[in-house]
């Protein structure tokens, strides 16, 4: 009885096994897109397969995010850039206030802006990197 028991554990790691190395139809659908022919790969190349989803999966949420932030700097910079366009016409009883929102616009909106240029180069490293191992799994893993 042990015996059989064991032969049914190391069936089903065995089974398992198999399985996890076959792709999902999401992934697959992913790779499509990217322009990677599926009929050529081999079991060996599951992991670059593996790394490509992961450095095109980076990408995404990285652009996510410089987006999002690029969003939220916008405002800021143009009430900085009308509110210092306008001192002039202004009261002058209100004109450093004018200033002190058109600076703060500024320092906030730059400094939001400058916390989204790290994910834009997190967004051009991982697509060098990702057409790196496209290019390597398509010359045959030389």
């Amino acid at each position: 009885m042990k015996k059989i028991c064991y032969l049914i554990i190391i069936c089903f790691f065995s089974i398992s096994d198999s399985v996890s190395q076959n792709l999902s139809k999401r992934d697959s659908i992913k790779l499509k897109k990217i322009n990677i022919d599926l009929n050529n790969i081999s079991v060996k190349d599951q992991f670059q397969l593996e790394n490509i989803l992961y450095f095109d999966r980076r990408i995404k949420v990285n652009k996510a995010f410089n987006i999002i932030l690029q969003v939220f700097a916008a405002p800021y910079i143009s009430l900085g850039v009308i509110s210092l366009a306008t001192v002039g016409r202004t009261d002058p009883t209100w004109r450093g206030l004018n200033v002190v929102a058109g600076v703060i616009g500024f320092l906030v909106g730059g400094s939001i802006y400058g916390i989204s240029r790290p994910f834009k180069k997190g967004i051009m490293r991982n697509k060098i990197l990702r057409d790196r191992l496209i290019h390597k799994l398509s010359r045959g893993g030389d």
